[in-house]
């Protein structure tokens, strides 16, 4: 009995000190929504998120404004580059509609390399009028989407360009027959 146990005491340090040659699997995948909960947004604000080839941006709302998320794809999944947050102020608050603009970097962000980068422009809808906003930059005019969440309304539109430099010359909207109601040049 003695010698059994004794064998079987060698057979399992044996397996055990023993490598079977494979290396640690790759790490895991990281997901949107994991790299989310890195911003300590809470998941009940954030109202849409959209992945673009190297990089995605999620829209959340608070009482007092809303923001935009970054996020970035790197070699082991979606990096939260940081936010950026636009509060209501008296000023703004009498405005139809709000405008604000974010930029950060698109993928891995390498020295001595001119990094691309993604712009977002984006704001509020306030006057339930507004049907339509389009904005006009760097010699284009592109219609923005709308977004409705919790009775408030939101309009965005991510630049087709990969310059941080980014302009805006106007921002208009329009009623759902076409009447121009505002128009503001940046």
């Amino acid at each position: 009995m003695k010698s059994l146990f004794t064998i079987f005491v060698v057979l399992i340090l044996i397996v055990s000190g023993c490598s079977d040659g494979v290396e640690d699997p790759k790490p895991e995948f990281i997901t949107l929504q994991q790299a989310t909960l890195k911003s300590e947004i809470p998941a009940s604000d954030i109202f849409y998120t959209e992945e673009l080839d190297e990089t995605a941006f999620s829209l959340y709302q608070s009482p007092n404004g809303y923001g935009v998320l970054h996020f970035s794809l790197k070699e082991v999944g979606w990096d939260y580059q940081g936010s950026s947050s636009f509060m209501y102020s008296t000023d703004t608050d009498l405005t139809p509609f709000s405008f604000s603009q974010s930029t950060w970097h698109k993928g891995e962000v390498l020295v001595n390399t001119e990094s691309p980068y993604t712009t977002i422009f984006l704001g509020e809808v306030r006057d339930p009028e507004i049907s339509k906003i389009t904005v006009e930059y760097k010699n284009k005019q592109r219609d923005a989407s709308l977004i409705v969440n919790n009775e408030r309304m939101y309009w965005y539109l991510v630049s087709e360009l990969d310059d941080a430099n980014e302009s805006v010359a106007g921002v208009t909207a329009y009623s759902s027959d076409g009447e121009l109601l505002y128009q503001t040049a940046k």
